[in-house]
């Protein structure tokens, strides 16, 4: 069985609240974007992650955790291998992670039918990550709330992204942990009701992660040189995206900043759609 693993984009990203239990509470919209992973599952007697590229082997893969968790709450006897090619570059915040893990579990739901609800898939993909929830559910765009599992479908936007992804990685946890908010609260109504192009593309994180990569406001204002309506940070980072109108616009604008930016990787990419039968590798 072969699985799309979709990336995610952040159109905006508000962290709010600190909790008791010391996460916190963020609104965001989720993007699909046609930059996937590939998972492949076979029945098999134990459980066993063959990878390619960049990613963690065995426990320290999500992947492995997913198939773990669910082959143990199904109460299934028998195992799968997975096998999961790496295109999604981790540690950027588009959510590569999240959604190869997702993909197993939907995977494995339909390998191994009938033993756990669709609620019980999602709390065990709650378990696994915030994003999890997301990247499980059939929508492309999603507004997102509580931990980031609260998810409502959203009328996507038309656009083609430029997704930039710098030579250097940002870790989640310390982006949490930097966060200027820590002690601060907002409302949890904060951020856009109506969302359009019009608006910035506002994440909270960007101030951190700026001050720490100084080169993203070149690349930034590159960005917007280069055409881009708007230009976001996803996630906690290190990816940038910019907005266009049009792929020409974008491809355009790739072959100019390629020749900027050594070292950087360029995606251009649209809104992913399954229900469309979404491909991913001829648009990469």
């Amino acid at each position: 069985m072969k699985l799309l693993a979709p990336a995610k984009l952040n159109l905006f990203l508000y962290v709010l609240e600190r909790r008791p239990d010391g996460y916190h509470e963020i609104r965001t919209l989720f993007q699909k974007i046609t930059l996937c992973d590939e998972v492949y599952l076979q029945k098999a007697t134990g459980l066993s992650l063959e990878v390619k590229g960049e990613a963690p082997p065995g426990r320290a893969n999500l992947c492995f955790l997913a198939a773990e968790r669910y082959l143990s709450r199904a109460a299934v006897e028998a195992g799968v291998f997975i096998r999961l090619v790496k295109k999604i570059p981790a540690g950027t915040g588009l959510g590569g992670a999240s959604s190869d893990a997702a993909a197993v579990l939907r995977g494995l739901a339909r390998l191994y039918p009938g033993h756990l609800s669709e609620s019980e898939l999602f709390e065990l993909a709650k378990d696994l990550g915030a994003d999890v929830s997301f990247f499980l559910t059939p929508y492309s765009t999603a507004l997102g709330e509580g931990l980031g599992e609260k998810l409502r479908p959203w009328s996507a936007l038309p656009a083609w992204y430029l997704v930039v992804v710098p030579p250097f990685r940002i870790s989640t946890a310390w982006a949490y942990r930097n966060l200027r908010l820590t002690k601060k609260k907002r409302p949890l109504n904060y951020g856009p009701e109506n969302f359009s192009w019009d608006q910035e593309l506002v994440n909270d994180f960007k101030p951190l992660v700026f001050e720490k990569h100084p080169e993203l406001e070149v690349l930034e204002e590159a960005l917007r040189q280069s055409g881009a309506l708007k230009v976001g940070l996803s996630g906690s980072g290190s990816a940038l995206f910019g907005v266009f109108e049009a792929e020409r616009e974008a491809q355009r604008a790739r072959e100019e900043l390629e020749k900027r930016f050594s070292g950087y990787q360029f995606f251009v990419v649209t809104n992913y759609s399954p229900e469309e039968g979404a491909t991913c590798s001829s648009i990469i």
